[in-house]
């Protein structure tokens, strides 16, 4: 080796060992910096703690301490190889507090994932700084309490990186918006948004979004009829909103290409739908604009050009014409058509049939079609959901096209003209889970076929209700394992309930009132675990006694047994049913204490026992839940509420009703038959009109012996509506403490044994509208104030010691009975008269002003603002 290349080999160990030397150094370097980033991020991270969360409940970041070298251990963060916190996800965490982002972001340089979606933060700063380094990719703050309006330096523009945003369920009222290029999700759905502006804004400076959602807020206005220059916008939602007016005609037509999605259900919207133009609309896969007042008696043409159609809404509209099968029936991609609660008429065309090579769900109900189902529809293979209710359909449509829908799941018919037996060929929907055949005029016997077939554990809902079926129910019901729901009320059914239906493991709904069943209720009922909510047996002749194992029917919330031959005790086991909103046991032959245990029922709002020989005291217990009821357990449940103005004649006549799938004049004819004149029905679906704090609504204890005075407890049922205490044994004063019950509506102590004066108090009742005191021994003054003189002198009459206004006034003697001076000669077809015309005020009362008081006198968490008068 030369000299050259001994020196050579030398340099080069030399610059080995220089490097090496560097290398060490820039390793160290790189920890010291590596380590101290790590240090400002668990620094920064126990700032935003102290800054941001006031209350951790759940001590969920209590591993989040001052002497950890590394927040990468700790709840909800995730780091990446070198050590960086790269996402911080405290979804659900129950925390409370003011969120600061400028100082999460500036603490977390190299965060690109945040969601704290389900707290409680409000917006304490949402603002980003320009000086202020944001890698965010996502953010989710949905479900958190942020109320205040949007700051115009808000991270969406200075985070330079951002795609996703997720607002949602806040009360955000406004604000201003402005985003980068980056954008490509918005979700603002369930706010308070009511300026359009904001949304004008986006629609017309989109940029690069894919998905806008400002669904279920408040913007109101109309579409601003300038073409949307968002190039890329796949989905657009603005349902649930004010927005009113036309539909700009080019609104669809002037998009993009790239738009699939767009709902504008639920809004305002009017005007022609055959105005709209719909372009190519090349890849529309979803239009819903249903909920709106759209009108007409045609469909744009253009329609047909959307050959991609997937799912079609027009539902709860105008819309008054016969279906277009020619043009609905290109549109063969179709995966979910609704017609729904418009004004079609006419034959179902068999040319809609031609686009239900994948239909699967189809719902024209509520509509005025006539006919049947076309035979093409066989070839509808795909369809799982049939919708045909409250139409004016008739043949055997059932039996020829649907009985081969072999994938069929739901089926409903209701409120048709469909007659003859139960057709057999149903049991070929192997796959049915809901069967709805109520409202019709079937006849013949429930086949016990039907509970045979081959997989009849799918069967869930069975409702063939308000039909004129005849003959015992099948003890083969008992193989439908998983049947929830049975309603076979209104028919001409006898026999006794199959003990097999007492053992349905999942059964939640038992109704079958309005037949002529006998036999008990078993006393094993509920006692091995029962899922039973409903127990609807009314107007029957079902015997024995009310079991005391009900009590164990721990989820029941509404028991109506009345018009019956149920004889023994109310057992006290009925206290155990913390959710039992209605009791009904009224016109029956029950005895003994009505049981203070009753006044344990935590949600219990409707107590009937009219009519049954029970004795003994009231119970004070009743006002024990007084102030503590919560609402909620019978909420949206159709119901008819029924009085008759003959009540002696009609006993326990006047009474609440499960109303879902019944004729009212069905109805009706039920009642005339048994005598009941002067019949008012009102229908409509359980509202609460109490947040908190509510109390029982109805009491009716009429026409028993109950003994004893009346409790002054009862005058903090601050919510109560109805109180009929009349036809009893009541003695001792009415309760001044009455005078507490601010929203009742009838008040009812007629025909017991009451003595003293009427208490000023009552005077105070401001809603007052049916008051009855006769036949008693009171005396004294009736009290001038607020409605009590205003009443009919029947509602005072056989009281030998009152007097004032509508009586006579004090020291003049009454006139003899049966003069033509006699009060009760002169008021008593006033009283025949005037009974159904103040029901029928107390309603429209509470239509017309229960925006402001939220009460009527018959039953305000009843009766909702859309509910009809039916006469």
């Amino acid at each position: 080796m030369g000299m050259f290349d001994f020196g050579h080999v030398l340099l080069l160990d030399l610059l080995s060992q220089l490097l090496v030397l560097l290398l060490i150094k820039s390793s160290h370097a790189t920890e010291l910096v590596s380590s101290q980033s790590r240090t400002d991020e668990v620094a920064g991270l126990l700032a935003f703690k102290r800054s941001s969360v006031e209350l951790d409940p759940n001590n969920f970041l209590a591993n989040w301490t001052a002497n950890s070298s590394s927040p990468c251990s700790w709840v909800g963060l995730s780091c990446s190889l070198d050590g960086h916190v790269t996402a911080l996800n405290l979804n659900n965490a129950g925390l409370i507090g003011s969120l600061h982002l400028p100082d999460l972001i500036a603490a977390l340089p190299f965060l690109r994932h945040l969601s704290l979606q389900g707290n409680l933060f409000s917006a304490g700063n949402l603002s980003v700084s320009t000086a202020t380094p944001c890698a965010l990719e996502f953010l989710d703050l949905s479900s958190n309490n942020i109320s205040d309006p949007l700051p115009s330096k808000s991270f969406t523009l200075f985070c330079d990186r951002l795609a996703y945003v997720n607002l949602s369920c806040n009360s955000i009222p406004s604000g201003t918006l402005h985003f980068g290029p980056s954008l490509l999700q918005l979700d603002l759905s369930r706010n308070r948004i009511s300026d359009s502006t904001l949304l004008n804004y986006f629609l017309i400076s989109c940029q690069n979004l894919i998905f806008l959602n400002f669904s279920d807020n408040k913007l109101a206005g109309r579409l601003e009829d300038t073409p949307m220059s968002c190039r890329n916008l796949s989905v657009l939602d603005l349902s649930y909103n004010l927005l009113s007016g036309e539909i700009p005609p080019g609104f669809i037509a002037d998009s993009q290409s790239s738009l699939k999605h767009i709902d504008l259900s639920h809004n305002n919207f009017s005007g022609k739908f055959s105005s709209l133009d719909f372009g190519n609309c090349s890849n529309l896969t979803f239009l819903s604009l249903s909920t709106n007042m759209l009108s007409g008696g045609g469909f744009p043409t253009s329609m047909s050009n959307c050959e991609v159609l997937e799912t079609l809404d027009l539902s709860h509209n105008e819309l008054q014409l016969s279906i277009p099968g020619a043009l609905l029936g290109r549109l063969k991609n179709l995966r979910q058509l609704s017609l729904a609660e418009n004004q079609f008429f006419g034959y179902i065309p068999p040319e809609l049939g031609q686009a239900c090579g994948n239909l699967q769900k189809l719902d024209l109900s509520v509509n005025k079609l006539t006919g049947g189902l076309p035979l093409n529809f066989i070839s509808c293979s795909s369809l799982e959901s049939l919708k045909l209710g409250n139409n004016l359909l008739s043949g055997d449509f059932l039996t020829t096209v649907v009985s081969s829908l072999q994938n069929l799941k739901y089926l409903y018919v209701p409120f048709n003209n469909i007659t003859g037996s139960v057709p057999l060929s149903l049991t070929n929907l192997t796959q049915i889970q809901v069967l709805d055949l109520s409202s019709n005029g079937f006849t013949g016997r429930i086949p016990s076929e039907f509970f045979s077939f081959s997989n009849p554990s799918n069967l869930q809902k069975l409702l063939l209700a308000n039909n004129y079926l005849s003959g015992e129910v099948p003890s083969e019901i008992g193989n439908c394992k998983n049947l929830n729901v049975i309603d076979f009320s209104f028919n001409h059914l006898t026999g006794l309930i199959p003990r097999e239906i007492w053992t349905l493991p999942n059964l939640s709904e038992l109704i079958m009132w309005a037949n002529n069943l006998t036999g008990e209720i078993p006393e094993s009922i509920c006692t091995n675990g029962s899922k039973l909510e409903m127990l609807i047996l009314n107007n029957n002749r079902i015997t024995g006694s009310i079991p005391q194992s009900i009590g164990s029917c721990t989820d029941m919330i509404w028991i109506s047994l009345f018009s019956n031959q149920l004889s023994g005790e109310i057992p006290p086991s009925i206290g155990n049913l913390s959710n039992l909103a209605i009791l009904q046991v009224g016109s029956n032959s029950l005895t003994g204490q009505i049981p203070p245990e009753l006044g344990k029922c935590q949600s219990l709002v409707w107590l009937d026992l009219n009519s049954n020989n029970l004795a003994g005291y009231l119970p004070p217990e009743f006002a024990d839940q007084a102030g503590l009821i919560v609402p909620g357990t019978v909420s949206g449940k159709q119901f008819a509420f029924v009085r008759t103005a003959d009540e002696a004649s009609c006993k326990g006549a006047t009474a609440i009703v499960e109303f879902g799938g019944i004729r009212v004049e069905r109805l009706e004819n039920f009642l005339m038959d048994q005598s009941c004149s002067s019949i008012r029905i009102y229908s409509g679906k359980t509202i609460y009109t109490f947040v908190s704090n509510g109390s029982m609504i109805y009491i009716n204890l009429a026409y028993n012996s109950l003994s004893g005075t009346i409790p002054d407890k009862f005058g903090s049922m601050s919510y109560l509506q109805v109180l009929i205490l009349s036809h009893n044994k009541m003695t001792g004063n009415i309760p001044d403490a009455l005078g507490g019950l601010k929203e009742i509506g009838v008040l009812d102590l007629s025909h017991n044994n009451l003595h003293g004066f009427i208490p000023a108090s009552l005077g105070n009742l401001s809603f007052l509208s049916d008051f009855d005191v006769s036949n008693n021994n009171l005396s004294g003054l009736i009290p001038s104030r607020g409605q009590l003189s205003t009443f009919p002198a029947s509602r005072y009459e056989n009281n030998s010691g009152l007097c004032g206004v509508p009586l006579p006034p004090c020291g003049f003697p009454l006139p003899p009975c049966g003069s033509a001076g006699s009060s009760r000669n002169s008021f008593s077809l006033r009283k025949k008269q005037s009974l159904t015309e103040e029901m029928g005020f107390g309603v429209q009362f509470f239509i017309t002003f229960s925006a402001t008081f939220f009460i009527s006198f018959l039953v305000a968490f009843f009766i909702s603002i859309k509910m009809g008068v039916l006469l």
